[in-house]
């Protein structure tokens, strides 16, 4: 794909907040998510859903912390969704309406270790990884979109129930996804009370660095072009920390530091590792949350922490 100069702009339409069904028959997979970061409660939440090209999805609900164990993990796939759409999606108790497209959606889920209910309205367009200089990297979708916005709600979790009101992120990809292709990736959010925000997914594939995402300016998304980040990792390798210098298809550049305070591992396949951290942030120095994810090939994780020991 070409690059490209200047502000880039969206291609997305309304449709494309729904599901994409693979019109010669081949196979694909839509996916969708929404999280919460909440570091004064030393507190990380997402939900997540995906449905395949044959109707059968699955979806996870999680919220953890600093424990060694999350809080609710509560996970169900192979149920057959028919030709239900993402208007008003019902996978196994975790509901998702998508009422204005590419805008607002609610998200409700209730089980013994969580309930939530999260109002999610849009600060801005949603950002497709095509409108990045690279395109979005075929081997991870079709296409992708990110979006910031507010989230307002209630969750429970435990004993505990936290009422929220602030900037949150929610993302939606399409196409077959092949989990072989990259050696390493950082797919990072963060938010201000302020509600400035950002995305970044770096990959690394057969050798080559290649960059995704975008930065709030003025209220609107502005695609990104390179990304310098020095990460800490723990022993067994789970995010400690990032300092990352994200450069913008403008020419601007914003600083961004994630803290984690918990972490949880995601069940992806036995050759890939997906570690979630929740953070505490710094967003050109304003006080703010986020979510650091790292993905690794399980061999490798296992020979780097072999070699330390």
């Amino acid at each position: 794909m070409a690059e490209r100069s200047g502000r880039s702009r969206s291609n997305l339409t309304p449709s494309d907040d729904r599901r994409h069904r693979p019109a010669d028959g081949t196979k694909g997979r839509d996916s969708l998510y929404f999280n919460l970061m909440l570091p004064e409660h030393e507190l990380g939440v997402f939900v997540y859903t995906w449905v395949d090209h044959r109707g059968v999805a699955g979806r996870l609900v999680t919220a953890w912390g600093p424990e060694e164990k999350p809080y609710a993990f509560e996970i169900e796939h192979g149920i057959d969704m028919g030709e239900a759409d993402f208007d008003d999606w019902n996978v196994a108790g975790l509901r998702m309406r998508h009422l204005e497209p590419l805008s607002t959606a609610q998200v409700t889920f209730s089980s013994t270790p969580i309930e939530l209910t999260y109002d999610f309205q849009g600060l801005h367009e949603a950002f497709d990884f095509d409108r990045n200089p690279l395109g979005c990297p075929r081997w991870m979708a079709l296409n992708r979109f990110e979006q910031t916005g507010r989230a307002s709600g209630e969750v429970r979790v435990g004993d505990r129930t936290i009422r929220f009101d602030q900037p949150a992120h929610r993302d939606h990809s399409w196409g077959r996804r092949n989990w072989r292709m990259p050696q390493h990736w950082k797919w990072i959010v963060a938010q201000t009370p302020s509600g400035q925000g950002l995305n970044l997914f770096q990959w690394v594939v057969k050798g080559e660095l290649g960059t995704n995402g975008y930065v709030l300016r003025d209220g609107e998304p502005v695609g990104l072009v390179d990304a310098r980040c020095r990460a800490v990792y723990d022993d067994d390798m789970t995010s400690r920390r990032l300092h990352a210098t994200l450069v913008d298809e403008e020419g601007g550049e914003t600083e961004l530091v994630l803290d984690r305070f918990g972490s949880v591992a995601l069940p992806v396949g036995a050759n890939t590792v997906l570690n979630e951290a929740a953070c505490r942030a710094a967003i050109d120095g304003e006080a703010s949350w986020g979510q650091f994810e790292t993905q690794w090939p399980a061999s490798y994780v296992q020979n780097l922490v072999e070699a330390r020991t």
